[in-house]
C-alpha cells in the first residue's frame, strides 16, 4: 500500500473525535496569534524605551515618511511644500488629530513638549510614528478604551504605561500557554481514540484470520502491529496535529508580520532561510554519509582487533608474538584514526545549519543596520523584526526534526492497513446448519494446506478417522505441520482443498459456535491470561457456579496448589499476576476444557523435561479420570501418552505416513523408531 495513502487513512481515524482534533487545531492558530501580540507589546516596550514616549516632531520621522506626509499635507494639484513650511503643517495637523482623538489635555502636552519640556505619552508615540494607517488605527482604538497608555504624560517615566505593558505580556504569555495546553491535551484525546479504534480493528481482525494460529511468525505479526505500529502511527499523527500541522502555520503569521514591518528584510529573511536549508542539507547528508563510512570502517577494525585477540592458540603455536603483535598495533591504530574521525563528524551533525544561520543572521542584521541609519527603519520595528525572525527559527526546526517521525508514522501505517485489508480466511456459511454433538467419528478426507502467506504445503493429501471415544497420539518432528492438522477442526482455517468431516457433516457448512462448543482446546501456546484463576478456569462466564469451577480444578488436580495462592481462586495469574509453573498452567488450562465438557479434546502436552515425576503421575491421572468415553487428539510429547494412546498418526513432510498402535509402530517402522529416538533418547519398549 502506499505510505501516504496509509497515513492520510489513519488520519481519518482522528475524525472519530473530530470536535478535539479542530479544537485542537484552532488552539494551536490562536497560540499563534497570542505570539503575534506580544510581539506587538515588544514593538510597544521598545517605542517606548527609545522614544520614550515623545512625540514625533518633523525632524524625528524617518525619511521615508517625511516624504509621505509632505505629498498628503500639500493642497490637491499643488507642489509638495517646503521642508520648513511642511514641519509648520506637520505640528499643526499633528495637534488637531491630537485635539480631536484624546482631547485638549494632550494637546497642551504637546505644546509643552515642543517648548522642550520632557512630556511622555506613552503609545501616542507609536501611533503617530508608524508608517502604516491600520496599525496607527488599531493603536488609536486600544488607546480610547485603555487611557493608561498615554495618560500622565508629565511623568517622565510613565510607570503605568510600562508596568501596564508588561502585565498584558503576562496576561497574553498566560493565555498562550493554556492554548498550547488545549492544543496538546485535545490532540492527545483525538489520537488516542484513532489509536484505541486501530488496536480493536487489529485485535477483531486477528481473530478473524485464523491463518495465523500456524503461520511461521503466528501471533507475532499481529501482536507486532498492535503494540509497535500503532504506537508509532499515534506518535505520527500526534506529531502531524501539534507540529507538522501547526508550525508552518507558525511561519506563515510570523512572515506576514515581517512583511507588514519591511518587505525588504522579510524578502532577504526567506532567501537567506531556503539557502540555509538547501544548502545545509546538502552539507549535512555528506557529513552523515562520511560518519556513517567512518562508522563502518572502525567497526571492521575493530573485528580485525577481536581475531587478533582469539589468535591467542595459533601465535602462541606458531611463536607468532611479535609479529602478532605488531599487527595489533597497526590495526589498533588504524581503529583509533577512525573511531576518533567518526566521533568529530558525529559532532559536526547540525554545525552547517547552525553556522550558516548564524551567518544568515548577521546579514540581517547588517541590513537592518544600513536601514536603521539610513532612515528608513526605526528602532522599535528593528527589534520586533529580530524577534520574529528569531520565533520563526523554533517552528522550522520543530518540523524538521519531526520529518523523521512522520516517515516511519507512514510506513508503521502501510503495514498496519495492508494487514487490515487482508481478507478473512473463515466464515460462516449463510443458513449454516447447528453441529450436533459428535457420536461417530471425525474423518479427514484427503486434506491439503499450504502454509498461509507461503508456498508451502503444510499437509498434503491427509486422510484418516477419527472414531468417537478413541484416543489418538499426533506425532512427527514439524510441530507446524502437527498445529495445522489440529487447527483445522476447529476451523482456525479452512484446508486448501479436501474436506473435514464431523459425523458425514462437512464442516464448512455448520455454525462456527455449535462446532467450537464440542472441541476443547489444551495448547501450550495459550494456557492461562492474566487474570484470577477463577476467571482463567470459567472463560469469564458469570453463569458458570464456584462449585462447578472447584469439581474441575479437582478433577484435574488444580485444586490443592489453587488453595494454597495468596487469595486462593481469586489469586491473579499470568504475566501480571503469581507466575506458576508450566506442570500448573497447564493443569488450570486442563480443567477449562474439562468444564466445558466438549465431545472431543485437543491437548498438547508439556514437555516430558519440564514435569516432575509426581506431576507426570497427576496428568496421567487426570486423562484417565476425565477422558473416559471422550474422543481426544494428543500431541504427545510423553511417551506414557503415547503408549495409552489406542493409535498413534505418525506426519511426516505434510503426509500421514504411518498410524497404528505404539507396540507395532516402533517394531515396524523405521522412521517412527528414528523420532522416539530422538525425542526420548532410547528406544520405546
Amino acid at each position: 500500500m502506499d505510505q501516504r495513502a496509509a497515513f492520510r487513512r489513519a488520519r481519518g481515524f482522528l475524525n472519530f473525535k473530530p470536535a478535539s482534533q479542530l479544537l485542537s487545531l484552532l488552539a494551536g492558530f490562536v497560540a499563534a496569534l497570542f505570539t503575534l501580540a506580544l510581539l506587538g507589546v515588544l514593538g510597544l516596550f521598545a517605542d517606548l524605551v527609545v522614544h520614550r514616549g515623545r512625540l514625533p516632531t518633523w525632524q524625528d520621522l524617518p525619511r521615508g515618511k517625511q516624504e509621505s506626509l509632505r505629498a498628503l499635507l500639500a493642497p490637491t494639484d499643488a507642489p509638495r511644500p517646503p521642508l520648513d513650511s511642511a514641519a509648520t503643517t506637520w505640528e499643526a495637523a499633528l495637534r488637531k488629530s491630537l485635539l480631536t482623538n484624546f482631547g485638549t489635555e494632550v494637546d497642551e502636552l504637546y505644546a509643552r513638549q515642543l517648548h522642550g519640556q520632557p512630556v511622555n505619552l506613552g503609545v501616542l508615540s507609536a501611533i503617530y510614528r508608524t508608517d502604516h494607517d491600520g496599525l496607527a488605527a488599531a493603536l488609536v482604538w486600544l488607546a480610547r478604551w485603555n487611557p493608561w497608555m498615554w495618560q500622565h504624560g508629565d511623568d517622565a517615566l510613565h510607570l503605568p504605561y510600562l508596568l501596564g505593558l508588561g502585565g498584558v505580556a503576562v496576561v497574553l504569555l498566560l493565555l498562550r500557554w493554556l492554548c498550547l495546553l488545549a492544543m496538546h491535551a485535545l490532540a492527545a484525546d483525538a489520537v488516542s481514540e484513532a489509536a484505541t479504534r486501530l488496536r480493536r480493528a487489529v485485535y477483531h481482525h486477528t481473530y478473524r484470520l485464523g491463518s495465523l494460529a500456524v503461520a511461521t511468525d503466528g501471533i507475532s505479526e499481529a501482536v507486532g502491529l498492535l503494540t509497535r505500529n500503532v504506537e508509532t502511527v499515534a506518535d505520527a499523527l500526534y506529531a502531524w496535529l501539534t507540529v507538522l500541522f501547526r508550525r508552518p502555520l507558525d511561519v506563515v503569521l510570523l512572515f506576514g508580520l515581517a512583511l507588514l514591518i519591511d518587505f525588504r528584510l522579510a524578502l532577504l529573511f526567506a532567501i537567506l532561510s531556503g539557502l540555509v536549508w538547501l544548502v545545509g542539507n546538502a552539507l549535512a547528508a555528506s557529513v552523515a554519509l562520511r560518519e556513517q563510512r567512518a562508522a563502518q570502517a572502525a567497526a571492521a577494525r575493530l573485528a580485525l582487533l577481536q581475531e587478533s585477540v582469539r589468535l591467542l592458540r595459533l601465535v602462541k603455536g606458531c611463536l607468532m608474538e611479535i609479529f602478532n603483535q605488531g599487527r595489533f598495533e597497526e590495526q589498533l591504530g588504524g581503529q583509533t584514526r577512525w573511531s576518533r574521525r567518526r566521533l568529530l563528524l558525529a559532532a559536526l551533525g547540525d554545525a552547517p545549519y547552525w553556522l550558516l544561520g548564524q551567518l544568515a543572521a548577521l546579514l540581517l542584521l547588517l541590513a537592518a543596520g544600513l536601514l536603521l541609519l539610513h532612515g528608513d527603519l526605526g528602532a522599535p520595528a528593528v527589534v520586533v523584526l529580530t524577534a520574529a525572525f528569531a520565533c520563526m527559527l523554533e517552528p522550522l526546526i520543530a518540523w524538521r526534526d519531526r520529518l523523521p517521525l512522520l516517515r516511519e508514522g507512514r510506513e508503521a501505517a502501510a503495514s498496519l492497513f495492508a494487514f487490515l485489508d487482508r481478507p478473512g480466511d473463515v466464515g460462516q456459511a449463510v443458513g449454516a446448519e447447528t453441529l450436533p454433538p459428535l457420536a461417530r467419528r471425525v474423518e479427514f478426507d484427503n486434506v491439503v494446506l499450504r502454509e498461509p502467506g507461503g508456498d508451502r504445503q503444510l499437509l498434503q493429501g491427509v486422510s484418516c478417522a477419527i472414531p468417537a471415544g478413541a484416543k489418538v497420539a499426533l506425532v512427527g518432528a514439524d510441530e507446524q505441520e502437527k498445529h495445522a492438522l489440529v487447527c483445522l477442526i476447529p476451523r482456525f482455517l479452512d484446508p486448501t482443498s479436501g474436506e473435514i468431516r464431523g459425523d458425514d457433516h462437512n464442516l464448512r457448512w455448520v455454525s462456527l459456535e455449535s462446532l467450537r462448543k464440542q472441541v476443547g482446546l489444551v495448547l501450550r501456546s495459550s494456557l492461562v491470561f492474566s487474570d484470577t484463576v477463577n476467571r482463567n478456569i470459567g472463560c469469564g462466564d458469570d453463569r458458570i457456579k464456584p462449585g462447578q469451577i472447584v469439581e474441575a480444578a479437582k478433577l484435574a488436580h488444580a485444586h490443592q496448589f489453587i488453595q494454597k495462592l495468596p487469595q486462593g481462586y481469586e489469586t491473579p495469574i499470568g504475566e501480571g499476576g503469581q507466575s506458576l509453573s508450566v506442570s500448573e498452567q497447564f493443569r488450570i488450562a486442563l480443567a477449562r476444557a474439562v468444564l466445558l465438557n466438549p465431545t472431543l479434546f485437543i491437548i498438547e502436552e508439556p514437555p516430558q523435561s519440564s514435569l516432575s515425576e509426581d506431576e507426570q503421575y497427576l496428568l496421567d491421572d487426570t486423562f484417565a479420570r476425565a477422558l473416559p468415553g471422550k474422543t481426544v487428539l494428543f500431541l504427545a510429547h510423553r511417551l506414557a501418552t503415547i503408549r495409552n494412546c489406542n493409535q498413534v498418526f505418525l506426519l511426516h513432510k505434510g503426509k500421514l505416513e504411518a498410524r497404528g498402535e505404539h507396540r507395532d509402530l516402533i517394531k515396524n517402522n523405521e522412521l517412527y523408531q528414528y523420532l522416539m529416538y530422538t525425542e526420548f533418547s532410547a528406544f520405546a519398549r
